[in-house]
């Protein structure tokens, strides 16, 4: 079996879940398969980098630091890959609507503009949250509203480096098994 062949393979099993034989529903499996790999990597990527900076300041005084690490970076991560995974879905769903099929590279495209989609949705969704928020609780909306979006900013920062990549290959992937199969 050819490296493309290995590649492709798990997309191909996409058309088993329910709709996965849609275009659009198919894309929004594997682009929620994207999300919850890229925040696994984002975690395995911090853990070795905090790791990396606990021994390099003091190695006697870590303790239990190191073994208690991957615990806690493991639950950040599954945590964060269920609230990812869905927006990762429906910005699939929604990224292969507006990308239309008949592009050379419709599946990098739309690889890109899921995971700005995610980050979109999470705008979407936290804004009016901090405005409800300080609504009843009586404080003035600048504040909610600065943070709110500062997070989302601060997100896309911190994880684009490897959301865009990893879309655009995810789309690939995901464009080449549907034609050939």
């Amino acid at each position: 079996m050819a490296l493309s062949d290995r590649a492709v393979y798990p997309f191909r099993q996409l058309r088993r879940l329910p709709y996965g034989s849609n275009r659009d529903i198919g894309a929004g499996y594997a682009m929620a398969l994207a999300a919850a790999v890229a925040t696994g990597l984002y975690f395995g990527v911090q853990a070795v980098l905090i790791l990396l900076l606990v021994v390099s300041i003091d190695i006697g005084s870590i303790g239990l630091f190191p073994a208690m690490l991957p615990f806690g970076m493991l639950s950040g991560a599954v945590s964060t890959a269920a609230v990812v995974a869905p927006f990762g879905f429906v910005a699939g769903v929604i990224a292969w609507r507006v990308v239309p099929s008949g592009y050379r590279y419709a599946g990098a495209l739309g690889g890109l503009v899921a995971p700005l989609l995610v980050y979109f949705l999470a705008a979407a969704i936290t804004v009016p949250a901090a405005v409800m928020l300080a609504v009843l609780v009586g404080d003035s909306l600048g504040r909610p509203v600065v943070t709110a979006i500062g997070i989302v900013v601060v997100a896309f920062g911190a994880t684009c480096w490897i959301t865009l990549p990893l879309g655009a290959l995810t789309g690939t992937l995901y464009e080449r098994a549907r034609t050939t199969a």
